[in-house]
């Protein structure tokens, strides 16, 4: 999630100031390149980052199950290059 600040072109005191407001934004990554912004109100900050963690522990979780899955599937890949399994 990413924070920004914006700032209005006029008729805002705060802008004005050069303070501006700040804006919590999740971006989001589609197949074929197409990205999304979405704005995140403030009160609902925390449930979103709680989400993304959620999202990344899954993601984890996933790749070590397929790299568990990989080392399974070619169990000769242990032993050393150039020596033939023995039948």
């Amino acid at each position: 999630m990413l924070e920004r600040t914006v700032r209005h072109k006029s008729g805002c005191p705060k802008c004005a100031r050069g303070e501006g407001h700040q804006v919590h934004v999740l971006t989001v990554s589609y197949a074929g390149g197409r990205v999304r912004q979405f704005s995140v109100r403030r009160e609902r900050v925390a449930e979103v980052r709680r989400w993304l963690d959620n999202y990344q522990k899954l993601k984890d979780a996933i790749e070590a199950i397929c790299e568990l899955n990989h080392h399974l599937l070619r169990p000769d890949a242990a032993l050393p290059r150039g020596r033939k399994k023995r039948d």
